[in-house]
């Protein structure tokens, strides 16, 4: 679908909910190249408009779940813990990148199972109602968004941990991330930001325990948005259906509110894979953090200055 897909929605949403929020959108997504005060506060105008929709399109789902009780708080550790990754094509089509992060997450799963879901195995974990499938089928829903709704699929009927496949595992993932309701990486919020999230999490590493009310209210959010929608409001509808669960749910405010502060470098690496590879930066850095966000899209050079890249580092056995 590509960037096609992504003019394609922005009509839709224009015709289908609001020509205006198009408008706060496209000056929200400028201010995050382009920082100052008019962006900012068209993106301030997008999240209120986005959360206010999802409350008066969805007030029965979040009605349901504000009478739901958060499961109580348990430091045991599951003894059966997954790890989800998801790569519809089936691994062995992934370009080098993302094979390396699928095999830096075994290497590191420190006894944990790692899945990873495609498109002749889903069926297998989670029962995607067909009308999800259909309208994937019809264009209405991104590859992106099937991979939100399948993320919390398993995660509210298995628990576990949740990594993009172009996470790259450093070292080993701590069994306590599997014990906490919700888990991500926590990082210090921003004085200005375009971000609805604003560092409070990072959804591509997220995890949870089977059946926890987060989890739980994702899902069935998704799934009723889109039994009832053939229009996706936002890119990242994820992030605000989040932040609506923190602004509508206490217990999960103050769940994500608590998370340990994680390493601001998440996305150093992706910014060093063109770089000459150096040791004792590289292993500074996998000290200082587990998790690495790269990205596949890219055309990264082997080698720089006569010396091997960390690109070429990183996929030099795949």
């Amino acid at each position: 679908m590509g960037n096609m897909w992504h003019v394609k929605n922005w009509f839709r949403v224009g015709h289908n909910i609001s020509w205006p929020l198009n408008f706060h959108t496209l000056f929200g997504f400028l201010g995050l190249s382009l920082p100052c005060r008019f962006f900012f506060r068209e993106a301030e105008r997008k999240h209120a408009f986005i959360l206010s929709y999802l409350r008066r399109e969805l007030p029965d789902v979040i009605e349901k779940y504000r009478h739901i009780e958060e499961l109580p708080e348990d430091t045991e550790i599951p003894e059966k813990r997954y790890i989800w990754l998801l790569w519809w094509q089936g691994e062995e089509t992934a370009p080098p990148l993302v094979r390396s992060c699928i095999s830096s997450t075994r290497e590191n799963a420190n006894g944990a199972e790692v899945v990873i879901i495609t498109k002749d195995n889903f069926s297998s974990y989670i029962d995607i109602p067909s009308y999800i499938l259909e309208k994937k089928e019809k264009g209405y829903i991104s590859f992106a968004q099937l991979s939100d709704i399948i993320r919390y699929m398993l995660l509210s009927r298995y628990g576990g941990l949740w990594l993009d496949a172009t996470v790259y595992t450093a070292s080993p993932v701590p069994p306590e991330y599997f014990a906490y309701n919700f888990f991500s990486q926590h990082t210090k919020p921003a004085e200005h930001t375009c971000w609805v999230q604003n560092n409070a999490y990072h959804g591509f590493i997220v995890a949870s325990r089977k059946g926890a009310k987060l989890a739980s209210f994702m899902n069935e959010m998704f799934l009723e948005y889109w039994k009832r929608h053939d229009t996706l409001v936002d890119y990242l509808m994820i992030d605000y259906m989040i932040t609506l669960a923190m602004q509508e749910f206490p217990e999960i405010r103050e769940e994500i509110q608590n998370l340990p502060f994680s390493s601001e470098r998440l996305y150093d690496l992706v910014y060093m894979l063109d770089e000459p590879f150096n040791e004792r930066e590289f292993c500074r850095l996998k000290e200082e953090c587990i998790f690495s966000k790269l990205d596949w899209h890219r055309k990264y050079r082997t080698e720089s200055r006569g010396r091997p890249t960390y690109f070429a580092y990183i996929t030099k056995n795949m």
